[in-house]
C-alpha cells in the first residue's frame, strides 16, 4: 500500500474513532499532551517548580504543567536571561492543569503546550523590577503599575533575550509566541539595531502574532511548542503552520515518524508497543501534514 492511500485510511480512521475531537486518557496507546491546544487533556506531565533559576511562579496554584521538555525549556530560557543579565525575575502564569482540559479563563492552555511568561520590566532608571502582574505596554514601552502607582518600562532587552533563547532551543520547538503588533515590534526594533540578524531574527519574525480571537497579548508572551513526531503518534494534533526550521531538525536527526507508525499507533493493542515498521517510500518525510491544520486565530483561542 503507497503512502497516499494509507495517509487517507489513517485520516479515515481517526475521525470514525473519535480520537482526532475527542481524546481520552483512558485509551493507553496514547499519551502525553492528546488532541489540540483547545481541545484536549494531558498526561505525565511535568510540573514547573515554585521557583527556580531566574524565575518564579506568579500566583501559587495548580496551573503549571505542561509536556516535560517544554517545562525544561523555560526553565533553561529563564535560566539564561539569569546569566547573562543579572538581576531581574521572569513571571510564569498560566501553564496547564495537571491532567489537563479546560483552563479558565483560556480556551486553550488544555495539552500541556502552552505558557504564559510576563514580559520583563524596569524602573525607569532602569533598575530590573519583578513584574506585580500583567502590566500592560504602551507602543511607547512604557506601562503603568496601578498597585504601585508608578511607571514602569518594558524591559526590551531581557525579553528579547528570552524569546532568542527559546527560538535557538531545539527541545523548546517553539511554534508560536502570541504578542501584541506593539510588543513585537519594539523587541524586533531593539533586536535589529543592535545587529541581530539571519536565522533567529527571521524565526522571531515567523512566530510572534498579535492573536485574534484573544486579548492583545501588550502584558505577557504566550508561548506555544510544536508537537514531536513521536508526540504526534502518542496523540497530539498538530494545527497551524509547520516551522521550517522544525522541520528540518526532525528531518536530520531521523526523528519523523511514518504513516506506517501512525496506523500502527491507531491498531496497537493498549499498552502494545510499537510492530515492525514495514519499508515506507515516504518514511524520511515531516509528517505534521498528517492531522488538521487551522489558522493561528483558530486555534489559539486564548480570552487572556
Amino acid at each position: 500500500m503507497g503512502s497516499r492511500p494509507l495517509l487517507g485510511l489513517s485520516a479515515a480512521l481517526l475521525l470514525a474513532s473519535g480520537c482526532a475531537r475527542a481524546p481520552s486518557p483512558l485509551a493507553p496507546q496514547f499519551g502525553g499532551s492528546i488532541g489540540m491546544p483547545h481541545r484536549g487533556v494531558l498526561t505525565a506531565a511535568a510540573e514547573l517548580p515554585a521557583e527556580g533559576e531566574g524565575y518564579r511562579w506568579l500566583r501559587q496554584d495548580d496551573r503549571h504543567h505542561g509536556l516535560p521538555r517544554f517545562v525544561k525549556a523555560i526553565e533553561r530560557a529563564a535560566a539564561v536571561v539569569a546569566r547573562e543579565r543579572p538581576g531581574a525575575i521572569l513571571g510564569v502564569g498560566d501553564l496547564s492543569a495537571r491532567n489537563g482540559g479546560q483552563l479558565l479563563p483560556h480556551l486553550s492552555h488544555r495539552t500541556g503546550r502552552d505558557a504564559d511568561l510576563l514580559l520583563y520590566l524596569t524602573t525607569l532608571d532602569g533598575a530590573p523590577v519583578e513584574s506585580p502582574g500583567f502590566i500592560r505596554v504602551g507602543n511607547d514601552g512604557l506601562a503603568w503599575d496601578e498597585k504601585g502607582k508608578r511607571f514602569l518600562r518594558f524591559d526590551v532587552e531581557r525579553t528579547w533575550l528570552l524569546v532568542k533563547t527559546l527560538v535557538e532551543d531545539p527541545d523548546a520547538r517553539i511554534q508560536w509566541a502570541f504578542a501584541s503588533r506593539n510588543v513585537e515590534a519594539l523587541l524586533l526594533e531593539w533586536a535589529h539595531a543592535r545587529g541581530e540578524t539571519g536565522e533567529t531574527l527571521s524565526r522571531a519574525m515567523d512566530v510572534m502574532l498579535q492573536p485574534r480571537p484573544g486579548g492583545p497579548h501588550d502584558d505577557h508572551l504566550h508561548i506555544r511548542t510544536a508537537c514531536s513526531p513521536a508526540e504526534i503518534v502518542a496523540g497530539c494534533e498538530h494545527t497551524g503552520p509547520v516551522r521550517p526550521w522544525i522541520e528540518a531538525l526532525d528531518r536530520d536527526a531521523g526523528h519523523t515518524a511514518s504513516d506506517w507508525e501512525l496506523a500502527d499507533a491507531l491498531f496497537r493493542p493498549a499498552g502494545g508497543e510499537l510492530g515492525p515498521r514495514a519499508p515506507s517510500p515516504r518514511s524520511g518525510e515531516p509528517t505534521a501534514h498528517l492531522v488538521p491544520t487551522s489558522t493561528a486565530n483558530d486555534e489559539h483561542a486564548d480570552r487572556r
